[in-house]
């Protein structure tokens, strides 16, 4: 069916092409399309202006900021956090899995104050120069944040096995 239709076209294809609307027709459509271009037309600028400003603050803001940054961190400090942030969230992850909702927002509460000390001396380490007592804290904070989620996954777990010890109790 469709091989037929295609050689009915291009047999008759002078035929197809034969009629053109007539020049009133144009006409009205150039009209129509003349204010529609000039809308756009000046869209188009506006947007082109709109972008070439914000690609000129983001370039002199970007050129700012990095002469104001701070001290980097070092790679080895880097990857002890990376370690550390790794494991950190390892841990709350198991620990939520644990909890009733209530007891998630109480007990993640307390980790986001740490979590918050942290990023305060983070912001410190890097407008002052750079300090190794402060690295130190740094580091601290996340050995403790990962000590105090270890022993609520201890605690956990020995409440685990107190239930399950009660329950076999129960049963003989």
């Amino acid at each position: 069916m469709g091989d037929q239709l295609e050689k009915f076209i291009i047999n008759n294809r002078g035929e197809f092409d034969n009629d053109s609307p007539s020049d009133k027709v144009w006409s009205s459509i150039d009209q129509k399309l003349g204010k529609k271009r000039a809308e756009w037309s000046t869209i188009w600028k506006v947007v082109a202006v709109l972008f070439m400003v914000s690609t000129i603050i983001l370039v002199i803001d970007k050129g700012i900021t990095k002469m104001d940054e701070g001290p980097v961190l070092s790679d080895e400090f880097n990857q002890a956090e990376d370690y550390y942030v790794t494991l950190i969230s390892q841990r709350k992850q198991a620990i939520k899995e644990q909890l009733t909702p209530e007891q998630q927002e109480e007990f993640l509460t307390e980790i986001d104050q740490l979590d918050s000390m942290y990023l305060e001396l983070k912001d410190t380490y890097q407008t002052n120069a750079s300090n190794d007592r402060i690295m130190d804290a740094m580091i601290s904070n996340l050995q403790l944040r990962l000590d105090i989620l270890n022993k609520q996954l201890d605690i956990l777990q020995n409440i685990k096995n107190q239930d399950n010890e009660n329950d076999i109790s129960i049963e003989i």
